[in-house]
C-alpha cells in the first residue's frame, strides 16, 4: 500500500481515520481546507494543484477524503491520481453530478440504496458503512484533542469545565426547517395538497423512504410550470431539490411531534442551533463539538434519540453509531441495515411509531438496569463491528 494524502475539512469521522490510518502502519500526508463552495473554488483548485506537484517526489497512491469533493477528483482527474471518498451525507450536497463518474473515483456510501442509485448510473460506488472509534470519544481520547487544541495544533471548541449534562431524553441535530412553506406558497390548492399528502403517508412509514418514487417526471413538470408563470421564467426547481424539501419537512414534523410528546412527560434536551417557541418545556442547549462535547452527552443522557433524515433509505446514520461508540442507550427509528448487525432490544431499541416512542422512552426511564446493560451491549458491538481500521482496509486495499 502507498502513500496516501488526507484531505481534510471541518468533517466528523477525521480524527478516528487517522488513528486507523496510524494503526495499519499507512504512510499519510494531511492536506486541510475548507471550500467556499464544493463546486466551483478556483483558490483551492490553484492550492492544490500546486501542492500536488511540489510534492509528486512522495508519489501519493491516492486521496482520500470523507465525503465526496469534484473539486479533488478533477485535480486527481488531471494527475491521475486514485480518489477514495466515504460519503456519510444522504443526499449529497452537490448539484451537479456529472465527476462523480470520473475513472479515478471510488466512492463509498454507508446507504446501500443510495450505492445502488449511483452504480446503476455509471458510477464507481461501493457499499461501506461508517465507522465510530470509541478511544476518540473516552475521556482520555477527549482529553487529548483538548491538549491539541490548546496547543494550536488542531482546531475547535475547547468546552468549559464542570458542564452538567445529565438529562433524562437528550436529541442531538436540527429539527430541520425546511423551505417547503416557500416551495408551496406558488402553487395552487392542488399541487399543495398533492405535496401535503406525500408528506402526511411518509409520516407513516417508517424504515423505508418512497419520496423520490412519488415525484415523478410529471409531477415536477407540473410544479415547474406554476413556478416559471409566477416568476417570469426565473425560478424552476430539480428533482433533487423537491426530493430535500419533502424529505427534510417529514423528519421536522418527526422531531418536532417527538419532542412535543415527550417534553410533558420528562427532561427532555436539545442540542441545536435550532429552537423552536412551540416546545417551551424543552432545554434548548445550543450548538455543541462534536469530539469534546457530544460523547459527555450521549453517556450522561439516560436516552439517546435518533430520528434518522427520511431521505436515508437503508443505511445507518453516523449518528447512531456515534450514540453506541460512546456507550449511550440509543432509542431510534428503524433502518433496515440495522438488523444486519445489531439484535432490536439487546443492542439498542427501536420505535415503530410515535405512540411506541413514548411508551418506550417511558419504560427504559423507570428500567436503569436493563438500560444500561442494552448500552454496554450496543457499545461493544460497534467497537467489535464498526471500527476504522477494518474499513479502511478494505476502502484503501
Amino acid at each position: 500500500m502507498g502513500k496516501i494524502l488526507f484531505f481534510k475539512w471541518n468533517a466528523f469521522m477525521q480524527e478516528g481515520i487517522e488513528r486507523g490510518l496510524q494503526e495499519l502502519g499507512i504512510e499519510y500526508d494531511t492536506f486541510y481546507y475548507i471550500f467556499n463552495d464544493w463546486e466551483k473554488d478556483n483558490e483551492f483548485v490553484k492550492i492544490f494543484q500546486s501542492y500536488v506537484m511540489e510534492n509528486h517526489c512522495k508519489k501519493y497512491d491516492t486521496i482520500f477524503s470523507v465525503n465526496y469533493s469534484p473539486l479533488i477528483s478533477s485535480v486527481c482527474m488531471e494527475f491521475g491520481i486514485h480518489y477514495v471518498s466515504w460519503v456519510y451525507d444522504e443526499p449529497l450536497h452537490i448539484r451537479n453530478k456529472t465527476s462523480l463518474k470520473n475513472s479515478c473515483n471510488d466512492i463509498y456510501f454507508f446507504d446501500k440504496m443510495q450505492c445502488e442509485r449511483y452504480a446503476k448510473r455509471g458510477v464507481n460506488a461501493h457499499h461501506m458503512p461508517l465507522a465510530a472509534d470509541s478511544f476518540v470519544f473516552s475521556e482520555e481520547g477527549i482529553e487529548q484533542i483538548i491538549k491539541k487544541r490548546k496547543s494550536g495544533k488542531e482546531q475547535g471548541v475547547i468546552p468549559k469545565e464542570h458542564i452538567n449534562y445529565d438529562c433524562d431524553v437528550s436529541l442531538v441535530g436540527k429539527l430541520y426547517k425546511s423551505d417547503y412553506n416557500y416551495i408551496c406558497t406558488p402553487l395552487d390548492q392542488y399541487l399543495r395538497g398533492y405535496l401535503e399528502g406525500i408528506i402526511e403517508a411518509q409520516k407513516k412509514v417508517y424504515g423505508g423512504c418512497f419520496i423520490r418514487d412519488i415525484v415523478t417526471s410529471d409531477l415536477l413538470a407540473k410544479l415547474n410550470n406554476q413556478y416559471m408563470k409566477v416568476s417570469n421564467g426565473s425560478f424552476r426547481v430539480t428533482k433533487d431539490e423537491i426530493n430535500f424539501v419533502l424529505g427534510t419537512e417529514v423528519t421536522g414534523r418527526e422531531r418536532y411531534m417527538a419532542l412535543a410528546l415527550l417534553q410533558n412527560r420528562c427532561n427532555v434536551h436539545v442540542y441545536s442551533d435550532d429552537t423552536d417557541e412551540r416546545l417551551d418545556k424543552v432545554k434548548f442547549r445550543g450548538h455543541i463539538d462534536y469530539y469534546t462535547q457530544m460523547p459527555k452527552i450521549f453517556r450522561a443522557s439516560k436516552i439517546n434519540l435518533n430520528i434518522s433524515l427520511k431521505l436515508i433509505e437503508t443505511g445507518i446514520p453516523l449518528r447512531i453509531l456515534d450514540v453506541l461508540g460512546c456507550g449511550g442507550f440509543l432509542l431510534t427509528n428503524y433502518q433496515q441495515e440495522l438488523l444486519e448487525y445489531f439484535e432490536p432490544g439487546m443492542d439498542l431499541v427501536i420505535y415503530n411509531d410515535m405512540i411506541d416512542l413514548v411508551t418506550k422512552a417511558e419504560y427504559y426511564l423507570k428500567h436503569d438496569k436493563e438500560r444500561k446493560t442494552i448500552a454496554k451491549n450496543g457499545y461493544e458491538k460497534v467497537k467489535k463491528l464498526f471500527n476504522f481500521k477494518d474499513k479502511l482496509l478494505i476502502m484503501l486495499r
